[in-house]
């Protein structure tokens, strides 16, 4: 089992049925013929997750009910340390992942505690969590009057804190670019608070004669406000691990539908040349002579703000095709 916030990996052990408490869980019941398929499979079950400090099962209520019918009194286990906040985040991502999938209205119904637990979360963030789409969670948002509630800062699913609208951003790039049409769209990121890529259409929008901000971003919009603050982005150790980016290439290699197919094979190639060229790069760039290595700086910040775009591109994608 991956770890999780609050989860504590010190092994698996045997624990009594009998000492557990019915699962906070995201699910509306129990599914007795899903009960009924596990107990009369021969299959060894992974340990549930059980919430120590309540003895709740976090994860992997069906099996014990499955144990029970099976007439045993024991079943494997392991340790979660947290708060009852925690474990329901967890008991949600777990349900959202595998096993018998979560129903889209207990997926909702999962999105709108989250959201209580955590209005400063982006769309994203809790869609991330919940299995459903950024632009459901939205819709959940303003149908619970929390659309107006939320905070000028939103914590992302990478773990950085971002400004909720990127109205105010926008005219502060504006302005940056105006001074200084030279600066770099990473610079210009940085100062202002908003992605790479808005800053590029800030600066294509201005190129073509047009406001910086988009129509339906500039209600409420004053202009005359000063720069804002930006908030440091953390670093997300899932991302910047170089290990944990080979573990999250070789899970997506086994997907079929990319392995499978010619356009799908040469995603996970170009895939893997850029987790080597990332580690080749850190290994050459002392070797690059100190009057070339502006240069070669300018020109690997181009081409990661081009990925950049793509990425984001990609994930404007799958919001308009999901909910």
């Amino acid at each position: 089992m991956s770890e999780k916030p609050g989860y504590r990996p010190e092994g698996s052990f045997q624990i009594a049925v009998r000492s557990l408490r019915q699962a906070d869980s995201p699910r509306f019941g129990i599914n007795l013929e899903h009960v009924r398929r596990l107990a009369e499979s021969e299959a060894v079950f992974q340990p549930i997750l059980v919430h120590r400090e309540t003895m709740r099962v976090v994860d992997g209520m069906h099996r014990v009910h499955a144990v029970k019918l099976r007439g045993q009194h024991t079943l494997a286990a392991e340790w979660f340390e947290g708060d009852e906040c925690a474990a329901f985040m967890v008991a949600v991502e777990s349900n959202a992942q595998h096993g018998l999938p979560l129903s889209r209205e207990e997926r909702k119904q999962a999105a709108l505690r989250i959201l209580r637990y955590h209005p400063d979360w982006s769309d994203r963030a809790i869609a991330k969590t919940s299995g459903l789409s950024a632009r459901s969670v939205g819709t959940i948002r303003r149908q619970t009057g929390q659309e107006g509630a939320r905070a000028d800062v939103r914590i992302g699913c990478d773990g950085r804190a971002r400004p909720s609208s990127t109205a105010a951003g926008r005219v502060a790039a504006a302005e940056m670019i105006r001074q200084n049409p030279s600066a770099s769209l990473r610079e210009i990121s940085r100062q202002a608070g908003i992605s790479v890529g808005t800053v590029r259409d800030v600066r294509r929008r201005l190129a073509s004669g047009q406001e910086p901000v988009p129509e339906r971003q500039r209600k409420g919009l004053n202009t005359s406000d000063s720069i804002p603050v930006v908030v440091e982005p953390q670093v997300v150790e899932a991302v910047s691990d170089p290990a944990q980016r080979i573990e999250m290439f070789n899970r997506l290699r086994k997907d079929p539908s990319l392995r499978l197919s010619e356009n799908g094979r040469f995603v996970l190639h170009q895939l893997r040349t850029q987790l080597c060229s990332t580690e080749d790069w850190k290994r050459l760039a002392p070797a690059i002579p100190m009057h070339g290595r502006t240069t070669v700086a300018e020109l690997l910040s181009a081409c990661a703000d081009d990925l950049m775009e793509v990425a984001q591109e990609l994930r404007r994608i799958e919001d308009s095709l999901a909910g």
